[in-house]
């Protein structure tokens, strides 16, 4: 681009932690080794994935002015004047092009194909994760030129943070008359993993060159995953216990099944997960076969989920393991010889407290207002930092008292709903397959924890003592199971039940 009778406007869109105002001082810094004037401005986004911080950038060319006269230029960026929008993610490309800010026969778009779910995608009740291949089609369709290819690798692959790649893209897409050595030049001149940035910097700047896109190519016959999944072997004997009573079940269940079974012995020992293959043995039973022993694979992959419900011990048990440490150091890119503090958030309910609790004292404490008073001084939010020695020995010691769950309050609570689920399940299974099915299906409302759980177990009550009337359908089911997935508030489904 030469454009030199105006302003070049360029919009930016990054995520926190992602170096987007890191990149737009690179940007600032070009311009000013070119001899170009540069203006930005930045709003900042809001935390937890709900929005990215903008920053917008306008450049003009000093040597266009006369004498000492400066460019009068814009703070803010306006629908259809924007030369360049670079967003670190899909989905902020596709919302720069939802508020206009990419016109087809102008705006040249940079953007990196990964995902980062957003808020509003992982918070829905049901499966609200936004389908990239059409925020590709939009992008490709309203960009002039549309540069993209999955950047956050690029990073990845040489240890630095996605800004640099961007900056490369950047450069390599030729929409700034800037030289290539003075990209460089800033990116030395910070003194920070220059080597690493400038490897990530190279590496994009090729991948632009070329548009780098990335051509779906089909893999060949041979790499093609096999038509049903092989049983791996046991590695004690206790595991070939349980896969020898797994291999009497169907062939097209045996994936589903297994990865259930690896869940729960990690969740409570192996005598869960015999519990759970005695569960399904009576759903197989009641089972026609149709469509690869439908029933039982998805009843065997929900109930897998609600066995391992999520209490006290279980977040302490996945708090403290070595492998999720290891993950943050990933994460945050920690050297090995850097400290890094932890800090974990939790708000914890007198509800949870009494289901930890044998099942007679925990109804008793959670039936006394005095008790549930004492027990409220324990709860609100809480910070506590996993990476200290007290912290962490609290931690695994509730994690160690999953071995006692059995006994708990919380324990049967679920597993008394569980086998209402599962009853009504069989009752239907032999006279209604379809609707045996829609209640199967009913297990994928049961999430969460807190008064998520609540509102969501409330819920599969209802449902559940609608199936003992005598009217049930497999679509009244269906109906009141979208219901309930609607909203969090569960209005839809309070009206669906009284329809």
């Amino acid at each position: 681009m030469t454009n030199t009778s105006g302003t070049i406007n360029m919009i930016l869109a990054a995520l926190g932690g992602e170096g987007g105002g890191v990149l737009t001082n690179w940007v600032i810094d070009v311009a000013d080794r070119e001899g170009w004037l540069c203006q930005s401005t930045s709003l900042a986004g809001v935390a937890q994935r709900t929005g990215a911080t903008i920053y917008y950038l306008e450049l003009f060319p000093r040597d266009a002015l006369p004498g000492d006269a400066l460019p009068v230029m814009s703070l803010f960026p306006a629908q259809g004047d924007i030369d360049i929008a670079i967003a670190s993610e899909i989905a902020e490309a596709g919302r720069m092009v939802q508020r206009g800010f990419v016109t087809p026969g102008r705006t040249t778009l940079i953007a990196s194909d990964h995902r980062v779910y957003g808020i509003t995608e992982k918070e829905h009740l049901g499966d609200g994760i936004v389908d990239a291949s059409v925020l590709q089609a939009v992008a490709g369709q309203y960009a002039r030129d549309y540069i993209h290819y999955d950047m956050l690798a690029l990073a990845n692959a040489h240890g630095t943070v996605i800004s640099s790649v961007l900056l490369g893209a950047l450069a390599g897409a030729g929409v700034l008359p800037f030289a290539k050595d003075s990209y460089r030049a800033v990116i030395s001149a910070t003194g920070k993993a220059v080597a690493s940035n400038l490897a990530a910097f190279e590496a994009s700047y090729e991948r632009a060159r070329s548009r780098g896109v990335e051509q779906f190519q089909p893999p060949p016959a041979t790499a093609l995953a096999p038509d049903r999944f092989e049983l791996p072997a046991a590695t004690n004997a206790r595991g070939e216990a349980l896969l020898q009573r797994l291999r009497a079940f169907p062939a097209a269940c045996h994936e589903i099944l297994y990865l259930g079974l690896q869940k729960l012995v990690d969740y409570q020992d192996y005598a869960y997960a015999h519990q759970y293959l005695d569960e399904l043995e009576t759903v197989l039973a009641l089972d026609a076969g149709d469509d690869d022993h439908a029933l039982v694979r998805e009843c065997g992959r929900y109930l897998a989920l609600w066995m391992c419900y999520e209490d006290i011990p279980r977040v302490a048990q996945l708090k403290t393991r070595s492998e999720r440490m290891a993950k943050i150091r990933t994460e945050v890119q920690a050297e090995p010889d850097q400290l890094l503090a932890v800090t974990e958030f939790f708000r914890p309910r007198v509800e949870e407290m009494c289901a930890l609790m044998p099942r007679a004292l925990g109804q008793r404490v959670q039936a006394s207002p005095g008790c549930r008073r004492v027990l409220g001084w324990f709860t609100g939010g809480k910070r506590l930092r996993t990476d200290t020695i007290p912290v962490f020995l609290l931690l695994r010691t509730l994690a160690g008292l999953r071995r006692w769950r059995r006994s708990t309050l919380g324990y049967s609570h679920e597993h008394t709903l569980i086998q209402s689920w599962l009853q009504a399940v069989r009752s239907a299974a032999g006279s209604d397959r379809v609707l045996a099915l829609e209640l199967v299906e009913c297990g994928r409302l049961v999430k969460g924890y807190g008064d998520t759980r609540a509102r969501t177990t409330a819920q599969m009550q209802a449902i559940l003592a609608h199936a003992a009337g005598d009217t049930v359908s497999a679509d009244s089911i269906a109906a009141l199971r979208e219901a309930a997935l609607a909203d969090d508030e569960g209005r839809a489904f309070t009206r669906a039940l009284a329809a």
